[in-house]
């Protein structure tokens, strides 16, 4: 019968520290492009400007309906073509928070939709233009709204990063990759790493609630 030996983690604990570092610097990194991108883009969706809504539009069916895989290689080969060196952590941070930007445009459109039209008359009232209206009033409190179901594209973007070991970088999956290999025990070592990935996400979602009770709102 097998059984369970988990004397190697002594030995490599460090590498796995290694690891979960390098996976939160993706994760974040990732995630501030991700958020920054798709706001732009949520933006352009509710401009009057039909060029800037095809843009944003073509941009969001692009990412969403293509494998972030495709689109992770498409990066990882295609910069370097185009005379853009990157690193491969580098490489997947674009790739991530470019992929996530799709799915935080629809979440935060959906969320400038849900401000009342009450806020830009007020705006208007108060003599701001439509650019101070929407940065100083809608934009605030349209991200306040997105922030719950933005969590959960969070957690999905924490999961889907450990796809950067297939482009050589030593996060949690391409160390868990090396230890299997060099310790020929690779059940135990995939016990560690979903129990790695479960206190990322229950620890992003336990961290979204707080925040979410401190900055909810009512429309």
């Amino acid at each position: 019968m097998y059984q369970l030996n988990f004397s190697f983690v002594g030995k490599y604990l460090p590498m796995m520290v290694s690891g979960v570092k390098l996976s939160l610097v993706i994760i974040v990194g990732s995630m501030l492009i991700g958020i920054v991108l798709g706001t732009v883009f949520a933006l352009f969706r509710q401009s009057k400007s039909r060029l800037l809504q095809a843009a944003a539009s073509i941009w969001v069916n692009v990412l969403r309906n293509t494998p972030f895989l495709v689109q992770l290689f498409f990066f990882y080969y295609g910069l370097p073509l185009l005379g853009i060196d990157t690193s491969p952590v580098a490489t997947s941070i674009i790739a991530l928070g470019i992929n996530t930007s799709a799915v935080n445009c629809e979440i935060i459109r959906a969320g400038l939709l849900a401000v009342k039209t009450d806020y830009y008359e007020c705006a208007k009232a108060l003599g701001f233009n439509r650019f101070q209206t929407v940065r100083l009033i809608v934009l605030p409190i349209a991200l306040r709204v997105a922030f719950k179901p933005l969590t959960s594209n969070f957690v999905n973007l924490a999961l889907t990063s450990s796809t950067a070991f297939s482009i050589t970088c030593m996060e949690i999956m391409g160390v868990a990759k090396t230890i299997s290999s060099n310790t020929s025990r690779p059940f135990e070592v995939y016990i560690l790493i979903i129990l790695l990935y479960c206190i990322f996400t229950y620890t992003i979602s336990f961290a979204a609630k707080l925040i979410d009770r401190r900055i909810a709102i009512k429309l």
